[in-house]
């Protein structure tokens, strides 16, 4: 009798253990989803991007190579998902989805063993939609690894739809001045010999927030610093937007000063035998009647005898 009882103690232990076993192995099997968004806060008409991973993978030898699940979101709040709002990454392919049960599955050729991302769902909210908290899930998940089907829990994420916000309009880019004549693309009226840390001083920058704030270039291509000389052709530019060309009075020959050169080009222009032309005749009108006259001529020839300085 005892030796009976051993027998079936023995055998009720090793069903025991192999019972245990089983579970052990069936729940050694198993990994994770989890659901990130893009953005946790949108407005009304703004996408967003939901990404779905697997991760925490245990004992999954073979690796796992299909994927099905059912995206759950408020229809209420976001227009209709269709099969193109979603894109499938590291090679997970072939992705189908139904639009009336919201169900999609996806394979992968190599199968996946290690955390990353399974798939993207674009999702816009509505025209019309009220600000409030909706949550997208990813439920009803079953991989499997060639094996057995393998069951996931669910994944949620939540994002806020929150109110428009009132979106100021940029103040345009500003730069103006007392002392020089700015238009459309040409400042003009700088004295002979004005530097660029002079210049500076007499010109009022607004809206500007670019580092710097004002970037003088010669006709070269070189950046000038503040002791640099304005000479006519330097160009100058303000932000990221505003971009002038500078023209230094008198200094029709672009050496930044009135010289003797610079009279025999207004002598001939005069005489119509060379004219000048763009901003050389736009240098040439000291006294600033928009035209080139004796009265120009006779102006520089005081400058340069010294009767006559330019400010």
């Amino acid at each position: 009798m005892r030796f009976k009882k051993t027998i079936f103690t023995t055998i009720g232990t090793i069903f025991i253990i192999g019972i245990l076993i089983t579970i052990n192995v069936q729940a050694s099997n198993s990994l994770k989803a989890t659901v990130q968004s893009s953005k946790s806060e949108i407005e009304k008409a703004q996408e967003v991007e939901i990404t779905l991973k697997l991760e925490d993978y245990q004992h999954i030898d073979n690796g796992i190579n299909a994927y099905k699940a059912t995206l759950e979101y408020d229809e209420n709040t976001f227009e209709k998902v269709l099969e193109q709002n979603f894109v499938c990454k590291n090679n997970w392919e072939l992705l189908k989805y139904n639009k009336d049960t919201k169900e999609f599955v996806a394979i992968k050729k190599v199968g996946s063993n290690q955390p990353e991302e399974v798939a993207s769902i674009t999702l816009k909210a509505k025209q019309e939609v009220e600000p409030k908290t909706t949550q997208v899930k990813v439920k009803e998940i079953v991989t499997s690894d060639g094996k057995k089907d393998i069951n996931v829990e669910e994944a949620q994420v939540t994002i806020d739809v929150i109110k428009q916000q009132d979106v100021k309009p940029e103040e345009p880019e500003k730069i103006t001045s007392a002392k020089y004549k700015i238009e459309q693309e040409y400042i003009s009226k700088i004295p002979p010999r004005t530097t660029v840390g002079q210049f500076k001083q007499n010109v009022k920058i607004e809206n500007v927030t670019t580092d710097p704030q004002m970037k003088f270039i010669d006709e070269s291509g070189n950046t000038l610093q503040d002791d640099s000389v304005i000479k006519t052709g330097t160009k100058l530019k303000v932000g990221s937007s505003l971009q002038f060309t500078l023209i230094v009075t008198g200094d029709i020959d672009r050496d930044s000063d009135i010289t003797i050169n610079d009279l025999a080009k207004i002598k001939l222009h005069l005489i119509e035998t060379k004219l000048l032309t763009g901003i050389e005749l736009k240098s040439a009108d000291l006294d600033g009647d928009n035209k080139i006259t004796v009265n120009d001529l006779a102006n520089m020839k005081l400058v340069l005898i010294g009767l006559l300085e330019i400010k």
